[in-house]
């Protein structure tokens, strides 16, 4: 017997983990990303982030990364990653 042909997904769309609120400590940077104002506050608050996780490299990761993920590696301070937390929890309660 044969094994079935599926034809492929014609529109397939990559589920996303909806975080229950932001925070820089366990929310991915790949949500962080699609939410412009938190984006705006850690660019702000860590210039250059874009350039940072940018690369080729890091790129597929970010789903499975937050800011907090990346201290050892020495791409952002805890300084950083603390008072971008405050300003995500300041965002999430203005809505």
């Amino acid at each position: 017997m044969d094994a079935p042909l599926y034809p492929p997904a014609i529109a397939f769309v990559q589920p996303r983990r909806l975080p229950q609120s932001l925070s820089a400590y366990d929310t991915p940077i790949s949500v962080l990303k699609t939410v412009p104002a938190a984006w705006e506050i850690v660019n702000q608050e860590i210039p250059g982030m874009d350039r940072r996780v940018g690369g080729a490299q890091i790129k597929p990761h970010l789903g499975n990364f937050s800011l907090e993920s990346l201290l050892p590696f020495g791409v952002v301070s805890r300084e950083a990653v603390d008072r971008i937390d405050q300003k995500l929890r300041a965002l999430e309660t203005a809505k």
